[in-house]
C-alpha cells in the first residue's frame, strides 16, 4: 500500500495538482487542493490484482491566490484526468509490484458551505505482485 501512495503523490505533483492523502494538515490552506482516501473495491483475485478507489475531494474557495469558483475545481480535475488517462492510465513498476491508475469520472459536490467549491474525482488503482 505504501508503494502506491508514494506513487500517487508523485504523479499528482508532476501533474502539479496539489493533494494530501486523507487530511490537509497545512495551517492554512492553499487553494485549490485535493484530499485523498483510499477503498478497496473488490477482494484479490487469483493473479494477484487488487482493486482501489482513489476518491478524490477538491476544494477551492476566494483567496488572493484563488478565484473560488467551480470552473477552477473542474481544471483542477481535468490536469488529474489527463495525467492518469481513463484508458491507457499510468502505470509503474516499484519492486516486484506493477500499479496502475485510471480516471474515472469527476462530479461537483454540494459542500454545505456557499464560499466553499467542492468536486468528488474518482481513480480506480489496481495493483499486481509479482514472484520474488
Amino acid at each position: 500500500m505504501q508503494k502506491v501512495l508514494k506513487f500517487i503523490n508523485a504523479e499528482m505533483k508532476k501533474a502539479g495538482v496539489e493533494y494530501y492523502f486523507q487530511k490537509n494538515k497545512k495551517p492554512k490552506p492553499t487553494y485549490p487542493y485535493f484530499v485523498g482516501e483510499l477503498v478497496p473495491s473488490e477482494p484479490v483475485t487469483e493473479d494477484g490484482e487488487k482493486e482501489f478507489t482513489l476518491i478524490l475531494d477538491g476544494f477551492t474557495r476566494e483567496t488572493s491566490a484563488s478565484e473560488g469558483t467551480l470552473l477552477e475545481l473542474l481544471l483542477e480535475a481535468e490536469k488529474i484526468e489527463e495525467h492518469f488517462p481513463q484508458v491507457e492510465g499510468l502505470s509503474a513498476l516499484s519492486g516486484n509490484q506493477a500499479i496502475a491508475v485510471f480516471y474515472c469520472n469527476c462530479q461537483p459536490v454540494e459542500s454545505g458551505n456557499e464560499q466553499l467549491q467542492k468536486v468528488q474525482v474518482n481513480l480506480t488503482i489496481k495493483t499486481w505482485k509479482g514472484g520474488k
